[in-house]
């Protein structure tokens, strides 16, 4: 959590530690977040859905493709703009 606290002392510190956040969680996944932190976040469970559909979307596409239907009937439901 040095880096966080790095970045905070930055003259953007709310944005440079939104990115450095983003990154630290890329590189070492979610767990390195530890729960306390975590569930204090406002819209955490927005993210959480936003970023676990993302990764649905490329592995298994339950929204379908060119040539082929989706498995989830209500995807476009959720995400009208795809």
């Amino acid at each position: 959590m040095e880096a966080l606290t790095f970045a905070a002392a930055a003259p953007d510190g709310d944005s440079v530690t939104a990115v450095t956040g983003a990154l630290l969680g890329a590189l070492y996944g979610v767990d390195i977040w530890p729960v306390e932190l975590i569930s204090r976040l406002e819209l955490v469970w927005v993210m959480d859905t936003l970023a676990r559909d993302l990764a649905l979307q490329i592995t298994e596409s339950p929204a379908g493709g060119e040539y082929e239907s989706g498995e989830d009937p209500f995807w476009w439901d959720r995400y009208p703009g795809w």
